[in-house]
């Protein structure tokens, strides 16, 4: 019989009520039941649009049972001293890999997407609320600051712009790797900009890196879809209008991979009630 990991596992509400009274009347506890019942949440949304659409939203935790991640702060001691200057100006440069807030635990840049319930590698697409549909042509401004680059993530849809710049006074360089939007390493001198015009979508992310200081990197994640959501320093995400209906829910973090490791590509089974909001709770990730 397979098994699951109860942490890597979203059941609906109603499925864990069912079980939880199954294990009773049989005198069983099985391992999910005494977690998610708190947990996780069906309640109605009074401002939901008529049809079959629902949320979801949780927020993304520390395992508090794992050792915290280090801050590990970045040796400047080597820089010129105009570039020593301008990194030490905000305060202490420290690697970013894993972002954290201390007291909450709750993780940042954390990326959090809705897919079909299916393993296929190409799944057909979700449905798309008519309100959704339309893809608004903003740009995402990513510059290079003090403690790196600003935003250090970005989730974008297809055909929206990232315009990555460099307003600091001293010499920048971009490097990035991708399938469908290129590669390069390109010098990026004061003032210089490079724009990536009507992205296409990524089935894996897009690293940035700064080739003189390589502790700068930048994660960006492209869908096809608006079905999406990028943790700040709460760890919360909410996606609206999902369709109704069994789907997945994919967790991807710069270090961690995907939550539930290699399997967990194709997300965990999620499912969303129309005119309901679908509250995870906490869920908690830790290193692999």
């Amino acid at each position: 019989m397979k098994t699951m990991n109860p942490l890597d596992y979203f059941p609906d509400r109603r499925h864990a009520l069912r079980e939880l009274a199954l294990a009773a009347s049989v005198g069983a506890l099985l391992t999910h039941e005494v977690l998610w019942p708190d947990r996780v949440t069906l309640a109605a949304d009074p401002g939901a649009p008529a049809g079959n659409w629902g949320t979801v939203k949780g927020r993304i935790v520390w395992d508090d049972s794992q050792k915290r991640p280090e801050v590990r702060g970045v040796d400047l001691s080597k820089l010129g001293v105009e570039d020593r200057n301008f990194f030490s100006s905000d305060g202490q440069v420290v690697y970013e890999d894993w972002v954290l807030d201390p007291k909450s635990l709750a993780l940042q840049h954390v990326f959090v997407w809705l897919r079909p319930d299916s393993t296929d590698r190409t799944p057909p697409p979700l449905a798309v609320h008519a309100d959704l549909k339309e893809v608004k042509a903003t740009e995402l401004v990513m510059d290079q600051k003090p403690l790196g680059y600003r935003p250090h993530a970005a989730a974008l849809r297809v055909g929206q712009t990232l315009v990555v710049k460099n307003s600091s006074p001293i010499f920048h360089s971009l490097v990035w790797s991708s399938d469908n939007n290129g590669e390069g390493n390109r010098g990026m001198p004061k003032g210089a900009e490079i724009r990536f015009e009507k992205l296409k979508a990524e089935r894996i992310p897009i690293p940035l890196s700064c080739a003189p200081h390589p502790w700068e990197k930048a994660w960006v994640r492209v869908f096809d879809h608006p079905y999406f959501a990028l943790t700040g320093p709460d760890g919360r995400f909410e996606i609206k209008l999902a369709p109704a209906g069994k789907l997945r829910l994919t967790v991807w973090q710069e270090t961690l991979g995907f939550k539930g490791g290699t399997a967990g590509r194709f997300g965990q089974p999620i499912t969303v009630e129309a005119g309901a909001v679908l509250d995870l709770g906490d869920l908690k990730v830790k290193p692999a």
